[in-house]
């Protein structure tokens, strides 16, 4: 069987993510705060296993690194949770939106560094945390490396955990020729492996959230979206593919692709040499 190649199927992936444009970045902030406004307002909040386990094992004399904050889903609990979070987030509109939340909700002992990873300078903190933070980013090692560089005792990533029959696997499969439509935790985790890191992992549990779309028309928009496709010629494709499996429930048309994410951590041991 044909050995893969993880760190370069990585990087392809991360680099069709990076390709957008200016517009592209303000209309995802535009949806970030859009979130964040719900979020402040009480609605469509959650338990999040995965930021639950990380605060049981942080304690409040801890320092914490929160790698591409974005609005602060994490980055705000984490500080009410410990002594000092540092957050790096490199575009200017989600520092906005951090500043103004963290300002109402009174939190200050937040600094905040904007900047890209790779490029910040940031001093060593007890724990160093990405969220959802690495899908730009095509050196995944050397991202992964700067963080424990920068972490005295805890890494820890979060990341997409797609449907093994999820719609977007199979259009990914049926148009780009490779099952995995973006970075994700299936790839991250066998390139950790490949480099000599054995990471713990937790997944959290199958969940009945789905995205629902009013009309295919809009499913057809977010299948392209997550296709990373600039033009509507494989429509027909996509358009197929949703007829056929997606589910009419009662606003629209359900997707079976689950909104799961896998927490990945391990302790850093002080002196030992890093993985190869």
């Amino acid at each position: 069987m044909p050995v893969t190649d993880w760190e370069r199927l990585w990087r392809a992936l991360a680099s069709r993510d990076l390709m957008g444009d200016v517009q592209g970045e303000q209309e995802m902030v535009e949806r970030w705060r859009r979130m964040a406004r719900r979020l402040d307002a009480g609605e469509g909040a959650r338990p999040d296993p995965l930021l639950e386990f990380l605060l049981r094992r942080l304690d409040g004399s801890m320092t914490v690194l929160d790698i591409g904050a974005g609005i602060g889903r994490w980055t705000l609990p984490l500080a009410r949770a410990v002594r000092q979070v540092t957050a790096v987030e490199p575009l200017s509109g989600m520092c906005e939106i951090l500043r103004e939340r963290a300002a109402a909700q009174e939190i200050g002992n937040l600094a905040l560094v904007e900047a890209p990873w790779m490029e910040a300078a940031v001093p060593a903190h007890d724990a160093a945390i990405a969220a959802h933070a690495t899908y730009t980013t095509p050196d995944l090692l050397g991202f992964v490396r700067k963080m424990e560089a920068s972490a005295r005792r805890l890494c820890a990533l979060a990341l997409r955990m797609p449907a093994h029959d999820g719609i977007i696997g199979e259009l990914s499969l049926r148009l780009h020729g490779v099952w995995h439509d973006s970075p994700n935790f299936i790839v991250a985790y066998n390139l950790l492996l490949a480099a000599g890191y054995a990471p713990n992992v937790l997944i959290e549990p199958r969940s009945s959230r789905r995205w629902i779309d009013p009309t295919l028309d809009e499913a057809l928009v977010r299948a392209r979206r997550h296709l990373h496709l600039p033009d509507d010629r494989h429509d027909p494709a996509i358009r197929e593919t949703l007829s056929r499996r997606l589910e009419p429930v009662e606003g629209g048309f359900r997707w079976p692709d689950g909104m799961r994410s896998a927490l990945v951590w391990w302790e850093v041991s002080p002196g030992a040499p890093p993985a190869r």
